[in-house]
């Protein structure tokens, strides 16, 4: 069985939705190649991308007035503008690591094809790896992606119904807004998947160090191959799924914390308004950065496995550590590797700006905690000016009035 059969239903929604530029061809080895005309669909896509941008941002400084005069206030809508800008990165970004970096994938995905083909090779009875969870994270991905983009889209409609002539230019924004959340939900999904496929992979690799028979192979050969399929691993992860979706969870981070923190505060001020949105409204604002968050949580946790299963799967050469192998080429062998990936970096990073385990979660909570501090700092302000503004306006009507 091919290593993303699995995957297959995740694979053609992202082809649909312009974001996986690299076929498998069955006459190369089931091998992944680049597209063809990929320069010309990059052209389109960017082209596209920066229209929807473009366009998005001018809806928004075309509906300030609206949306100041909607919610009392001219601080909140500069937050929406806000938070556009950072949407219409996520959304530049998209055609140039999709399109502009498919080599990276399709070579990452390649190494995850012939380290089961080697696997296979290594390990005793030929079986092929049992890759049910892969399966099952691309399912949960694919149909939770989907279900809530069906959702949103009601929703939407439902609400800018009652908006008359703008209803059209409303419904186009939000779709973009849609588009990025499960495009990201699917691209976050592929990379998860991935991660998943190379930690099953080596902890494979891992059981058959622990199960190695020195009566049916050579320890020399039998390491040999360990260390090129560690290495291998290793090495993808870092050059070319760091490259490929590092930028992406970059822009997405701080996309994610200025939504939180947005929607943070406007829950507040719909619960403390006597004149509040309705519990619907409640409902779906908490939906909306809770499916942000899960995805780029899911992938945050499954990187942190993935360094552990790398370091753990380094040092599962001790097994090797027998009597019979002191001062032969195969002991050699493993002081070298030991010493290679004791000082070589081999995770996951957003390309090399900052690397993808437990500690971006704190980072993520507290850019949520310091954005949130900024608005309701600008909310305050904006408070205390109208107050004082009202005041004044007071005292000079009453001094005017008197004799």
């Amino acid at each position: 069985m091919d290593v993303f059969d699995n995957i297959r239903g995740l694979i053609r929604c992202l082809r649909l939705l312009g974001l996986f530029s690299i076929h498998q061809y069955r006459h190369t080895g089931n091998t992944f190649e680049c597209s063809r005309n990929a320069a010309l669909k990059f052209v389109i896509f960017l082209t596209i991308t920066l229209a929807c941008s473009g366009y998005s941002m001018y809806r928004n400084i075309l509906d300030y007035p609206a949306m100041a005069a909607m919610n009392n206030t001219s601080i909140e809508p500069f937050f929406y503008i806000a938070h556009t800008i950072t949407v219409c990165v996520v959304l530049c970004v998209l055609p140039v690591q999709t399109v502009g970096r498919r080599h990276q994938l399709a070579y990452l995905m390649n190494i995850l094809i012939k380290n089961e083909e080697d696997l296979v090779k290594l390990t005793s009875g030929g079986r092929s790896t049992n890759y049910r969870l892969v399966t099952l994270l691309a399912t949960v991905c694919l149909w939770n992606g989907l279900l809530f983009h069906v959702f949103f889209h009601f929703y939407y409609i439902d609400e800018f119904r009652h908006f008359g002539d703008r209803f059209v230019s409303m419904y186009i924004v939000s779709c973009f807004f849609m588009y990025i959340d499960l495009a990201m939900e699917l691209l976050l999904g592929l990379c998860g998947c991935l991660l998943l496929v190379a930690q099953l992979q080596l902890g494979r690799l891992a059981q058959a160090a622990r199960e190695f028979d020195y009566g049916v192979d050579s320890p020399e050969r039998f390491f040999f191959r360990y260390g090129v399929i560690h290495n291998r691993t290793a090495f993808a992860i870092r050059d070319h799924l760091s490259h490929y979706f590092g930028p992406m969870l970059a822009v997405f981070c701080t996309y994610v914390s200025l939504e939180v923190a947005i929607c943070l505060l406007a829950i507040v001020n719909s619960m403390t308004n006597p004149m509040g949105q309705s519990k619907f409204y409640i409902v779906v604002v908490v939906l909306w950065p809770l499916t942000d968050v899960k995805k780029l949580f899911a992938v945050i946790l499954l990187s942190e496995r993935t360094k552990q299963v790398v370091e753990e799967t380094a040092l599962c050469t001790r097994h090797f550590d027998d009597y019979r192998l002191q001062n032969t080429r195969a002991a050699k062998q493993i002081q070298k590797f030991l010493l290679k990936n004791l000082h070589q970096k081999k995770k996951f990073s957003a390309c090399g700006f900052f690397d993808i385990d437990n500690t971006v979660i704190y980072m993520v909570f507290s850019s949520i905690v310091t954005y949130l501090v900024i608005l309701i700092q600008f909310k305050q302000l904006e408070t205390d000016l109208t107050q004082a503004g009202d005041g004044y306006n007071v005292t000079s009507n009453v001094s005017t009035v008197q004799p």
